[in-house]
């Protein structure tokens, strides 16, 4: 019996974490997201990712088995490979997630695909990695409209659709699917009593979170009691600490490392605000988390950001790098308390519109006809 008789559509995921990897972000539990409600819906759904230290070659969480090979940077050339021996005849479409480097499947593979990016790494790079690789990754990522050309593109937001068209991708190919949050999970909480300023992310150098430490330093000058939060691990942490310590702000500003979803939910309730101030976002899922639970955010007025943060009603924009202006807004919304209650207020009416339910069906129903050929 044919195996494709067995399910809907034979589903192949590339993307360079699953969601068990200690290092996953909002990204991988996007994919898992995605992946899993497929899964439901009747399809085979595999996922080939990087292995890591401690994980299986094998596994299959929420029904979407997983693939891990070599580390995350010999899995781009290791996929090819694994597809041409195992899966050549047996898929009926690729999701090719771009969430760093392309994986670059049309060279290799000719079913139908979907391109599922969360945005274009351009400043990532040049903040992140040394000039040389930098430019050969920029390079590189000016290939990615030809390769793809007259691929579907599914993308998080509407700022980075703009980006993804002046890239070189076709607007009537781009489809825009924000991530959703589960609503019933979120919600307001009783607030910490003393102000409390809260980030919630991997530790990264892009994250811009050393403009949110050195920020804090002006904070503390006019709200004296205020604290920041940082949650979450990443290979910048140790800098992080270091100009912590630098700045005399090791009893200001605390890092709290991984949390259970029980306990970020609890802090995004006690926080006063949050803060994401990146060079660029795909999105910035931890924003409407927050803003469920009544927590207005400040943002880097960047792709992503500017569609998760209605600035001047759920929170505020900000420049890129510039911790003094990023300091006058954390201190307005933790003294103003009208115009906090006010921002709260907006971004519990802005959540609302995040649950998964309608952002899933559009994805399936995008995947069904591209994967039946319609």
């Amino acid at each position: 019996m044919d195996e494709s008789a067995d399910w809907r559509l034979r589903i192949l995921i590339l993307h360079r974490k699953d969601i068990a990897n200690l290092e996953a972000g909002g990204g991988a539990l996007h994919v898992h997201r995605v992946a899993k409600y497929l899964a439901q819906k009747g399809h085979k759904v595999t996922l080939i990712c990087a292995n890591y230290s401690g994980g299986k070659n094998g596994d299959n969480i929420d029904g979407v088995n997983i693939v891990r090979l070599g580390t995350k940077h010999s899995v781009y050339f290791l996929s090819p490979l694994h597809y041409l021996r195992k899966f050549k005849g047996k898929t009926d479409i690729i999701i090719d997630v771009i969430n760093g480097p392309p994986w670059f499947s049309p060279l290799y593979s000719n079913v139908p695909k979907i391109v599922f990016q969360f945005q274009a790494f351009r400043e990532v790079f040049l903040v992140e990695l040394n000039k040389p690789l930098a430019f050969v990754l920029r390079s590189i990522e000016k290939f990615i409209p030809y390769v793809y050309q007259n691929t579907p593109v599914v993308t998080p937001s509407h700022s980075v659709k703009k980006e993804l068209i002046d890239m070189g991708f076709s607007e009537r190919n781009i489809f825009v699917i924000p991530p959703g949050i589960d609503l019933e999970k979120y919600g307001p909480g009783e607030k910490s009593h003393f102000p409390l300023v809260l980030y919630v992310g991997r530790l990264k150098k892009y994250k811009g979170l050393e403009y949110l430490i050195m920020a804090m330093r002006d904070v503390v000058k006019e709200v004296l009691d205020a604290r920041l939060l940082i949650v979450g691990k990443g290979d910048y942490a140790d800098e992080l600490v270091s100009l912590t310590d630098k700045l005399g702000l090791k009893n200001i500003v605390k890092f709290n490392g991984y949390v259970s979803e029980e306990i970020k939910v609890e802090l995004m309730q006690k926080a006063h605000v949050i803060v994401l101030p990146s060079v660029k976002e795909g999105w910035g899922i931890p924003i409407i988390e927050a803003a469920a639970c009544g927590t207005p955010a400040i943002g880097t007025d960047t792709t992503g950001l500017r569609d998760s943060i209605i600035d001047g009603k759920t929170g505020f924009l900000v420049s890129y790098g510039e911790p003094k202006i990023l300091g006058k807004k954390i201190v307005e919304i933790l003294k103003n308390d009208g115009l906090r209650d006010k921002l709260s207020k907006n971004a519990l009416r802005w959540a609302r519109n995040f649950g998964w339910d309608k952002g899933l069906c559009k994805f399936e129903t995008i995947v069904t006809a591209i994967g039946e050929g319609n």
